[in-house]
């Protein structure tokens, strides 16, 4: 008898020793698959940083230009300026179409590297686009009209580089109905 208490015994020591192992082995195999979803998620953190990196210095080389081009579009403002003022003399006749020259020169020069200027006249006002500094009042055009560009704006490449300035109508029944809604 006991020697079957003492197998029993033995028996029951054997169960309890293979279910700790058992149960080991169960939260080693959670921790590896554990540390292998975060590698995994690790990895894919590593990848998603990588594309929004090399996405980052792709669109700064794209755009790497557009200080100068604005300050040179600033200057094409100034020629355009001088090039239509009216000349008397021929010799500002002559300077004036050196003006022209120059502008010409210039705004093939930026068309070269993608600056465009922004069509604002006699199309709808777009806040992306321009920027409205006075309203027009004439019944005859719909409103949001650009009926003037002051400034004109410049595109680069597919971003807005300088928006364009400018006049937009406003009809007088719009005007009083904006003050009667403020009141």
């Amino acid at each position: 008898m006991e020697d079957k208490e003492k197998e029993i015994k033995e028996e029951k020591k054997e169960k309890k020793k293979k279910n700790k192992d058992s149960n080991e082995i169960e939260i080693l195999k959670q921790q590896v698959a554990d540390l292998q979803s975060k590698v995994m998620y690790s990895q894919a953190e590593l990848i998603n940083y990588r594309k929004r990196q090399e996405e980052r210095v792709e669109d700064l080389l794209k755009y790497k230009n557009s200080d100068i081009l604005e300050d040179l579009t600033d200057m094409i403002d100034n020629l355009k300026r001088a090039a239509s003022v009216k000349a008397e003399s021929e010799e500002s006749k002559r300077i004036q179409v050196g003006i022209q020259m120059v502008l010409d020169q210039f705004i093939a020069v930026l068309k070269k590297y993608g600056v465009t200027e922004i069509d604002a006249k006699e199309k709808m006002f777009d806040a992306n686009l321009m920027e409205a500094m006075m309203l027009d009042n004439d019944d005859t055009k719909p409103d949001e009209l650009v009926t003037e560009v002051l400034i004109p704006g410049y595109m680069y490449k597919d971003r807005v580089l300088k928006h364009a300035v400018v006049k937009v109508n406003k009809n007088e029944k719009e005007i009083e109905e904006d003050k009667k809604g403020n009141e």
